[in-house]
């Protein structure tokens, strides 16, 4: 007995767990998602908590997959190698009705095959990102999307489309109310327009991101004097770029970036024959581990030194230059390797993980399948047991006094109910008795108003009064009286259409059922004539010649 009742509680103490476990993992979910933007290094620690992510189904395995693809990217980690997990989310995302994070997931998506070097499957996935977040209130990421793309068309060398894209992406940012995202926007539609060599709308812009910069500690500042140097400098302004580059230098919160600031001033010391200064700024260059920056550095002394004249000089300094590249090279092809190889061993992983749970599935099935059958035998156990259990009585006792109180509590909550239904009932009397009221005072108001008109009717069907002799009073209370019985006929009639006085008595007696006869006494004249009044009607009530007046008039 005690071996049947551990089984049914480990049974219903797994279930509970489960459960709980299942409540845990979303709300940790909801946490690193609210975390995402502002804090992603807390996003991470959550996504950590969170157990067996492998055992994650549907809408979370779709979230904790776009949310850790994000976390990678935003930590700048090693994130996106692996294309397998960012597709679990779009998979799950472009068959539901959720375009913000289907378009997200397209957006990550092709950050993903941008690593790869996958440029066609890179702008497929943008733009299928912005089809998604068309319709939604999402502007900053949509200004995201236009901005990468506009670094696509750049790297290109499509500068107009880039150009139009990065316009687009701060058009988006101030939607967004976004000031760095602008800002960066202003920088990048400049950069577009100096690789077009269009100086002067470079110039506005760069100028238009330093006004629109708020934080002038952010280090998108340096990159706009950089910008603004680069520009005074192809125009030839040398000293106004000194200034730039100077600025930019004193600026910079990166130590690489300070170091392309100096080999830009010295690019332009070259450019004015100050060959020592210039060479300065470049030797200050020499004393850094980025193997673009020191290829840079050997590249612009190779120049100075040629144009020195010494060109034993140059040619050593352009063999550094060179071995440096092909350094670089080297470690790039190095990196690729072993980001296939991280792949390949990623997706052995995966299949190995999915063959497992297989196995643990088929496992869990088999034991709740016995579990099931030890449980129903222990109730059968436990219920003959009870039966037996002295304890029944103080259960009984117990069950008993608690019946009284419910009963109790019936007895008050039927006397509650019935007071309520007396007072219903007055107030259902009282209203009544009102209604009534109401209909008597109608009925009066209806016969008062509706006589004269039913007299005069009467007196028209007769032939004893015709539309010649009738009254302006007359004929008023006819008129009346049908805005009285078919709601406001008339005045609806005369608002909508232009019509006469005789159109008006006529479009009311068609109303009121008058036959061609009958018409033919009120108005005094032949059947001829009331034809002629009929389509003259029709044509004020723009109708054509086939549509039927009576039917218009009694349908109106």
């Amino acid at each position: 007995m005690n071996k049947y009742l551990f089984l049914l509680f480990s049974f219903l103490g797994g279930g509970l767990v489960s459960c709980m476990q299942t409540h845990t993992n979303v709300d940790l979910l909801e946490r690193a998602e609210r975390y995402i933007e502002v804090y992603p290094d807390s996003a991470m620690k959550l996504l950590n908590l969170i157990q067996y992510p492998e055992r994650l189904h549907a809408k979370e395995s779709a979230d904790y997959a776009l949310l850790w693809t994000q976390v990678l990217d935003k930590n700048n980690l090693d994130s996106l190698q692996s294309d397998s997990l960012i597709r679990t989310a779009i998979d799950y995302y472009k068959g539901k009705n959720d375009p913000v994070k289907a378009g997200k997931a397209y957006y990550y998506y092709g950050k993903t095959m941008l690593v790869k070097g996958k440029e066609s499957e890179t702008m497929e996935a943008y733009l299928k990102a912005l089809t998604f977040l068309k319709d939604t209130k999402e502007y900053k990421l949509q200004g995201l999307v236009f901005e990468h793309i506009g670094y696509l068309n750049l790297g290109q060398g499509m500068y107009e489309q880039s150009i139009d894209n990065y316009r687009e992406s701060v058009r988006y940012y101030e939607l967004a109310d976004d000031n760095i995202g602008e800002v960066y926007g202003c920088r990048n539609v400049a950069r577009g327009y100096l690789a077009k060599q269009d100086y002067d709308s470079a110039h506005w812009y760069a100028n238009k991101g330093l006004s629109l910069l708020v934080d002038t500690t952010d280090h998108v500042k340096s990159s706009l004097l950089q910008l603004l140097g680069l520009i005074a400098k192809d125009n030839k302004q040398y000293t106004e770029a000194i200034n730039y580059f100077v600025s930019a230098i004193g600026s910079s919160k990166d130590r690489n970036d300070e170091l392309r600031y100096y080999l830009s001033l010295g690019r332009t010391y070259m450019d004015m024959g100050k060959f020592r200064l210039a060479e300065k700024c470049f030797n200050h260059c020499k004393n850094v581990d980025d193997e673009f920056i020191l290829s840079g550095a050997f590249y612009y002394l190779c120049l100075l030194k040629r144009e020195e004249g010494n060109y034993k000089q140059a040619f050593l300094y352009k063999e550094k230059s060179d071995s440096l590249l092909e350094i670089v090279r080297n470690n790039e092809l190095r990196e690729q390797l072993l980001a296939l190889q991280k792949r390949y061993e990623a997706d052995k992983l995966i299949f190995e993980n999915k063959q497992i749970k297989l196995e643990k599935e088929k496992q869990a099935y088999f034991y709740l399948v016995v579990v099931l059958l030890i449980s129903g035998v222990s109730f059968s156990l436990i219920k003959r047991y009870k039966k037996k259990n002295l304890r029944n009585i103080e259960a009984l006792r117990i069950n008993e006094k608690i019946i009284e109180e419910y009963a109790c509590r019936i007895t008050e909550f039927k006397q509650k109910e019935e007071w309520e239904q007396k007072a219903k009932r007055e107030t259902i009397g009282k209203l009544n008795r009102k209604i009534l009221e109401l209909i008597s005072e109608n009925k009066k108001i209806r016969d008062n108003s509706c006589v004269e008109a039913l007299f005069i009717l009467g007196e028209l069907k007769q032939g004893r009064l015709i539309a010649e002799n009738m009254s302006a009073t007359e004929r008023q209370n006819i008129f009346d009286f049908l805005d009285l019985v078919y709601a406001n006929f008339i005045s609806r009639i005369k608002a909508d259409f232009d019509l006469t006085k005789g159109e008006l008595l006529l479009a009311a007696l068609i109303k009121l059922g008058f036959s061609n006869q009958q018409l033919m006494i009120v108005f005094d004249c032949e059947m001829k004539s009331v034809y002629k009044n009929k389509q003259r009607l029709k044509s004020h009530l723009l109708l054509r010649k086939d549509d039927a007046l009576e039917q218009m008039i009694a349908f109106y």
